[in-house]
């Protein structure tokens, strides 16, 4: 059910006016020979240009893909092999690239708000059977003694392959 919630949702975002002219105008912003297509490094500013307008409106700033990632997705989208996007293209790109930044949010979501809290949860009960007394002085710590279970839940988690890439 959340995997279709965050489907529409993102079909919500990628079909929306602000979406499009977010996109619209970055591409022309960005295409200064204005040859109605954007090579690689023109691509690459487009793309931060982006993010710029979206962080400039949300209150959680996205992060921006790395330029190796881009021009990953750059080799998919340009259909025509150009080795150039088109507008059309360009909107195609940024469509797939929203998609890919929405599953990578999912998977941080996950780890945040379950993973880790769990896996500090169970670390607590595992120390409090083994170690009793070091239980009882985590608990005297109080804010520092959750915020250490936590840190280490969060080591762990990191270590588990699904997780290891997210921030």
């Amino acid at each position: 059910p959340t995997m279709k919630l965050l489907d529409a949702l993102s079909g919500r975002v990628t079909r929306s006016a602000r979406f499009r002219e977010y996109v619209d105008q970055s591409f022309a912003e960005v295409d200064h020979n204005a040859n109605g297509s954007l090579d690689r490094a023109e691509l690459h500013l487009a793309v931060m240009l982006f993010f710029d307008k979206l962080n400039a409106k949300v209150k959680k700033r996205a992060i921006p893909p790395t330029k190796a990632e881009l021009m990953a997705l750059f080799d998919e989208v340009d259909t025509d092999k150009s080795g150039e996007l088109s507008l059309k293209e360009f909107v195609v790109y940024m469509e797939r690239l929203c998609a890919l930044y929405r599953t990578g949010l999912t998977v941080s979501l996950l780890k945040s708000f379950i993973a880790v809290p769990f896996t500090a949860i169970a670390l607590s009960v595992g120390i409090k059977k083994v170690a009793p007394g070091l239980h009882q002085k985590i608990k005297e710590a109080k804010g520092l003694g959750s915020a250490t279970l936590s840190f280490c839940a969060s080591q762990i988690v990191n270590k588990v392959s699904a997780f290891a890439a997210v921030p």
